[in-house]
């Protein structure tokens, strides 16, 4: 049980002094260092503590990259959630039970960026959304702040996807009935 908890404090560590080292090469590097690192450490904690050796995969957004955990054993996280949870975002992280839908992974990439945004105060703002809104007698996921930006992203990225595969669709529908 001791060397598991030895062994989890040494991966957190690397997993810092490799961040710290991608961070403090590139120009910006030192700027946006402190932001990444609360998020990416509690990440990587519940990663390794769900058994997963690695995410799945990268997802580059543009302006963020997300690490994919897309696995079975992320269940047991999801267990000690209060509400039912699809996917959830620790920093750069991107936790779900299996593969991501797009939609679904605009809305995470958007909470990546929040988390770029406010650095360590993210959580306690983001809880903080969820008790305002309880207090205003509302739904605190639904109407918690970062949750309806987070959609809002979703939304508008979804409807310029699929905008073009309409018109090629409506094309390709018209083309075949002139055949």
């Amino acid at each position: 049980m001791v060397f598991h908890y030895a062994a989890l404090i040494l991966d957190v560590w690397l997993g810092l002094r490799r961040t710290a080292r991608a961070r403090f090469v590139r120009p910006d590097g030192l700027r946006g260092w402190w932001r990444s690192l609360p998020g990416d450490m509690l990440g990587r904690l519940v990663m390794r503590g769900c058994g997963i050796p690695a995410p799945t995969r990268e997802h580059d957004a543009g302006d963020v990259t997300a690490m994919l955990v897309e696995d079975v054993r992320v269940a047991r996280w999801f267990r000690a959630h209060l509400i039912p949870v699809q996917a959830q975002t620790l920093g750069r992280y991107v936790f779900s039970r299996g593969p991501i839908p797009d939609h679904m992974l605009a809305h995470e990439c958007e909470h990546i960026r929040q988390w770029e945004r406010f650095g360590p105060l993210y959580l306690p703002l983001y809880f903080g959304s969820s008790a305002l809104a309880t207090l205003r007698r509302r739904r605190p996921y639904w109407d918690n702040s970062f949750e309806v930006e987070a959609r809002a992203r979703a939304d508008r990225e979804s409807a310029t996807r699929e905008v073009p595969d309409k018109r090629a669709g409506l094309v390709a529908n018209r083309d075949a009935a002139n055949s």
